[in-house]
């Protein structure tokens, strides 16, 4: 099967301008593509496979300024150095943030 990582099956829109920190396997990293659903790691160099369950820990806008969560997650795709991680579940920290951050990139606003 032949991976293709620009292929758009999105399900929710994606923030545009506004960059994320997340922590997960206890690094941090910088996160440029995401969505209220996931988010695309450009620079993962690890042991997570497709199908391997990860905790996010962290999510914010900084590394000295990240919401301490605990969010099921499930690697759904990887590619030399790129993984894509869907969550399997948002608390409403998490919800509350990332709801926040997509309405303030001008991308998304939220009609719940």
């Amino acid at each position: 099967m032949e991976l293709h990582l620009n292929e758009d099956r999105r399900k929710h829109p994606r923030a545009g301008r506004m960059g994320l920190v997340v922590r997960l396997e206890g690094q941090t990293f910088e996160v440029t593509n995401w969505s209220m659903g996931g988010f695309l790691l450009n620079d993962y160099k690890g042991p997570l496979t497709p199908g391997a369950l990860v905790t996010v820990a962290g999510i914010g806008c900084r590394k000295t300024d990240m919401h301490e969560v605990d969010l099921p997650a499930r690697v759904v795709r990887t590619d030399d150095g790129v993984i894509a991680v869907n969550y399997l579940g948002l608390d409403a920290k998490a919800y509350d943030f990332l709801t926040d951050a997509l309405n303030q990139c001008g991308e998304m606003r939220n009609l719940v």
